[in-house]
């Protein structure tokens, strides 16, 4: 019983990793797109000094994803992308 508990509620953990829409379900993805570090503002230089991952083969962006590092932006000071001369 304890298991069949444990089971159902890790279903409801919290990860903050990027994710990827296949069909109708969202998965986990390798990690962030290029696309979805352009529209947060932030060069792939600033995420991989902040330990992100990127994967450069994936194109999609996924606006959960773009929030996450927003929120990661305004959290270590990083200066974004369009302010910059």
């Amino acid at each position: 019983m304890i298991r069949a508990l444990r089971r159902w509620f890790t279903r409801t953990d919290v990860r903050l990793e990027p994710r990827t829409i296949s069909g109708r379900e969202v998965a986990y993805t390798d990690g962030y797109s290029l696309l979805e570090l352009e529209r947060a503002g932030i060069t792939e230089a600033q995420a991989v000094a902040a330990g992100l991952t990127v994967d450069r083969d994936r194109t999609s962006a996924l606006g959960s994803n773009v929030l996450q590092l927003e929120k990661l932006r305004r959290v270590r000071g990083l200066d974004r992308l369009d302010q910059r001369v």
